[in-house]
């Protein structure tokens, strides 16, 4: 795959394009669905496969807040796309310039003269151009003059639950700790990746060590204990998981610590993979360590029993 950064004023050689336009955050089931069907037709009519997305998310550059809105990173998104199959992944910079395009200008500008496509997918609820006011009909349109064909894709349906499957649905359940309904909707566990930390060593005095990850700026979790998968080193362990501020221990920043089950080695610096299954209980204060120690024993029997260890 083949992977560009671009902006309103970049130069862009590549011909030959079947387009879609989209964040799509966290590559869920559907978006998967999308990206088969774009990939099917450009062998078809033996275009390239490419995918637009901005960056970043038009939401983000809106709000001027740090949200911590993305589902995935966007480094992993790109990986996502080249296991696919993609041909051409394009990065576009969402800014002032590009926000600013009109309808017709970002059809004119962007996907005729810079991107030159000569097809597009996109769903029936497509929006785009300033405020959003370009859709379906002014893009048809917009094909005829400008020698470009428009394919119009159904939204994917949960066939479990009769709706669409949605970014906001996923990031709520994140946010909720739901997260078998998480793994159901992206077709994979969610996950935090990160370089392992020294943290205050205090669980190892209690045989509880842990490997400690700053977490990312995507979306966090809701604080608590869970049931995960920790990879290290290309092995994958059975694990549990704490994410939050350690309040018992007067934590004062967020922290993922995960305890890694039959596991004894330095990982120090290496890059930690936890990927989240189920939720155990919320962060909360205990009167005093004794008390932490208690409960930790208590919800290491619950994540051992879940693991079937």
């Amino acid at each position: 795959m083949k992977a560009f950064t671009l902006n309103t004023k970049s130069e862009f050689f590549e011909e030959n394009l079947n387009l879609t336009i989209g964040n799509f955050d966290g590559v869920h089931i559907g978006h998967q669905k999308i990206i088969h069907e774009l990939i099917n037709l450009s062998k078809k009519k033996k275009y390239k496969s490419a995918i637009l997305s901005f960056n970043p998310h038009p939401r983000e550059f809106f709000s001027k807040t740090n949200d911590k809105f993305n589902i995935i990173t966007p480094s992993f998104k790109k990986s996502l796309f080249k296991n696919l199959g993609v041909d051409i992944y394009i990065d576009f910079k969402f800014d002032i310039n590009l926000s600013s395009l009109d309808p017709n200008q970002f059809v004119e500008k962007i996907l005729c003269e810079k991107l030159s496509i000569k097809n597009i997918i996109i769903g029936s609820d497509f929006k785009f151009g300033k405020d959003r006011k370009g859709d379906l009909l002014l893009l048809k349109d917009k094909a005829l003059s400008n020698n470009f064909k428009v394919d119009v894709i159904d939204p994917v349906i949960d066939q479990t639950t009769n709706k669409k499957y949605s970014s906001s649905f996923i990031r709520e359940n994140i946010k909720k700790g739901l997260f078998e309904k998480v793994s159901k909707d992206l077709g994979r566990h969610w996950h935090i990746s990160g370089k392992v930390i020294k943290g205050n060593q205090k669980a190892s005095k209690i045989n509880f060590p842990t490997a400690n990850v700053i977490p990312g700026s995507h979306i966090h979790p809701l604080k608590g204990v869970y049931c995960v998968y920790a990879s290290i080193n290309g092995k994958r362990y059975n694990a549990i998981a704490n994410f939050g501020e350690r309040p018992t221990l007067d934590g004062n920043k967020i922290l993922l610590e995960t305890h890694i089950f039959d596991f004894n080695e330095n990982i120090y610096g290496k890059e930690l993979t936890v990927e989240f299954l189920t939720f155990i209980r919320k962060e909360q204060k205990f009167e005093n360590f004794e008390k932490l120690t208690e409960q930790i024993t208590k919800d290491i029997k619950t994540a051992k029993n879940y693991h079937k260890i």
